[in-house]
Parts: structure tokens; sequence; C-alpha cells
């Protein structure tokens, strides 16, 4: 292992640029590349034997330059950051250090890469994960889940904590419990000098007024009503609902265009698609199907003497046919009622599946895990070795089912 100089903290943005060495004095430049390319060639970072620190006649004969030459180029390369000091005062080239501590993420990084990956190998072999699935797919889920990468310059423990935080204000936000009493929202010139003064009670639920209600629950997305509750002259209609929006489905651009030729052709418009398009899309996004919508639009021009100019002259006809078609629809057929057996086949797999990935993360051997895995299914006296649900259902099926 390469030795690495005694330094409490390196800053690899300090480190400049090697095409820099360029500018140097010639002098200082060919001392400069001799430290270096004699530090490269023995696999070398800092100027140390085991225990005993360089001086600067040793470094001299060991990079085959002349003391008094190094001792006058040895400052400059140092102030330009080609050379260095570590805590104990070893010679060292800070570029060769920081390409190896680059070195030391890339290895760090693969072998974790590779770690997840026998992980993941090792719960899809036991069935804790889909067949189709991939890594990538798993990682970016559980990234995902907890809140997505951390920011730059930001490790984890820093963004989980950053992310507490932030929800936490999130829902400290959302309840805001007001318990105050303010005065009306009159003001003074406009009040009646006999009437009594109006206040407005607040609190964490509710505002109220002569006979208004105001909901305040911020966590809660409410309706905030501001009809009087009672009045003498409209009584109280709590039946009355305000219509829900219909959801919009999303539809592909290339259904909606072939929807828009084939209504043109048979409604026989003179206008273009870019007229009877947003009708069109609209009817799609509610949910009608288009061949029900081209079907319609056929029958009802069917009935027409002359062209219609737009979709209006088709909204009812559609409508209607749409209505016709949910009322006709055929129920859904009743779920099937899952058999004993099988309840318990597919709780005897989800075990031994649990079972099978622990004997597998012991030794991380798969030959190994199911050698061991088939003396124990002796053991729990299963009916099969095959961690499959297929293999599982053909084993516990009754045998009259299965004959």
């Amino acid at each position: 292992m390469t030795l690495l100089p005694t330094i409490a903290e390196f800053d690899l943005a300090g480190v400049p640029a090697w095409n820099l060495i360029r500018s140097l004095p010639a002098e200082a430049r060919g001392v400069a590349h001799s430290l270096v390319d004699t530090l490269r060639s023995h696999r070398m970072i800092v100027l140390r034997s085991g225990g005993h620190l360089l001086s600067d006649q040793e470094v001299a004969a060991f990079i085959c330059e002349q003391p008094d030459v190094l001792a006058r180029t040895l400052p400059v390369i140092e102030q330009w950051g080609f050379a260095a000091r570590d805590d104990e005062g070893a010679l060292y080239s800070p570029h060769l250090l920081a390409r190896e501590l680059r070195r030391q993420d890339r290895a760090r990084r693969r072998e974790e890469r590779d770690e997840a990956l026998r992980r993941f190998e090792a719960a899809q072999a036991a069935g804790e994960i889909a067949p189709d699935a991939t890594l990538r797919s798993v990682t970016a889920k559980a990234n995902g889940s907890a809140g997505g990468r951390p920011r730059k310059g930001e490790t984890r423990e820093q963004a989980r904590i950053r992310r507490a935080q932030e929800a936490e204000a999130t829902q400290r936000q959302r309840h805001m419990p007001l318990m105050r009493s303010l005065p009306g929202a009159e003001s003074v010139e406009t009040q009646n000098p006999n009437q009594k003064p109006k206040s407005v009670s607040v609190s964490g639920v509710s505002v109220s007024r002569s006979g208004f209600s105001v909901p305040l629950d911020i966590g809660i997305d409410r309706d905030i009503n501001l009809k009087p509750t009672s009045t003498p002259d409209e009584p109280e209609n709590p039946a009355a609902q305000t219509e829900q929006p219909v959801q919009a489905v999303t539809v592909p651009p290339k259904v909606i265009a072939t929807t828009v030729e084939r209504v043109i052709e048979v409604a026989g418009f003179t206008r273009g698609p870019r007229n009877q398009y947003p009708a069109v899309r609209k009817w799609l996004e509610q949910g009608c199907p288009p061949d029900l919508l081209i079907e319609a639009v056929k029958a009802h021009r069917a009935t027409m003497d002359s062209a219609p100019e737009h979709m209006g002259a088709f909204q009812a006809a559609i409508r209607a046919a749409w209505e016709q078609s949910l009322i006709n629809a055929p129920e859904p057929a009743p779920q099937r009622e899952i058999p004993a057996w099988e309840v318990q086949a597919r709780a005897d797999l989800a075990a031994d599946q649990r079972a099978f990935s622990v004997m597998f993360e012991e030794n991380r051997d798969y030959g190994q895990a199911r050698r061991r895995w088939a003396e124990e299914a002796a053991r729990l006296g299963r009916p099969t070795t095959d961690l499959k649900l297929d293999a599982y259902l053909a084993a516990y099926r009754p045998v009259e089912q299965a004959a």
C-alpha cells in the first residue's frame, strides 16, 4: 500500500492544474519534473523511509539534482503548489496525493456497488424482489422514498437532519391555532352607535360572527362557506351539494389525432382538425371510449339533413350513447375465493424464502445455501425445495383437484 503523508485535512480544490507548471521558471520547472517523475516511478507520494524524513540533501540525491539547485528552487515550487510538506515536515507531491485519494474513492464506490449488487441478487433469488426488477430501479425507489440524493457538499447525515427539519416546519405551519378575540371588520365610522360592537371569535377550528362559519383548519382542504347559516328570508338547504369535477384521463396524442380524423370523416366536417380537436379531446379525457364516440357521431349524422359545422351538434348524442353504454356494461366478475391449501402454500413460501435469504447472507454462497435449504426443507416437511410459487401450488394442491 502506498505510504501517504501525515495531513490533518487535505483540500483537493487547492491543488493547482498540472499544466500551470509550464509557467514556472525554467530551473524550477526542471526540478519539479524531476521530483514528481521520481516519485511516480517509485510509486511514492511522500519522501519518507519508514520513520525517517528525508532531508533536503537526501532529497537532492534521490531525485538526482544538485543540493544548491534544490535549495534555490524548492521554495518557488512549494509556493506554486507543486510540492508541499505534511504536518511532520516531510516533502510530498500534492498532485500524486490527489490522484491516490481519487483512486481510493473510486475503489470504495466500486466495492459498494458490488456489495449492493450481491445483496440485490440474493434478495431476487429469495423471491423478495420481482425477477424483472433491476438494481437501478430498486435504488431509485429507495432514494425517492428517502427524499432524493443529498445536495452538493452535503453528507447523508446532514441531508437527513435537513429533511427532518423541513418536515417539522411544514407540519408546524399546517397547525396554527389562533386563540384571540379580534375586533369586528366594520370600521368605526360605519357602525351604529346604538348597537353593541361585534367581535370575531377565532379558534383553531372556526371563525364565527353573527351566523358566519369559516373553518380555519389549514391542514385540511375545505370549502370556505361564507353564506349565513340561518337567515329569516332564506331557509337552510343542507342537501345542496356542489357537483364534483370529472377527473381527466391521460390520452396519448396519437389516439386523439386518429379519433379526430375518423370523426371528421364520418361527420363530413368542412373545417380541418384544428376546429374539432378541442371537443374530441375533452370527451376522450373525460373517459369516453374512442370507438363509442365515433359510432355516436356516425349514427347521429345519419339522421341529419345537412353537414354540421362543429362538434356542438353531436354533444347530446355522444352523452346519451355513453350513458347508455355505462348502463349496459356488465357487472364485474366476483373475485375467486382462495382455498385454504393455497393460503397455506403462499404463507409457507413467504416464510421459506425469508429463511433461505438468511442462509445465503451468512456465507454468500448460493450452492451451499441451496444444500442447507434442502436439509431444512426436509426437516420442516416441505413437499418441495423449489422456492417458486408454481412449485408450491402444485405441491400443496389436493390430489383430487390435481387430477
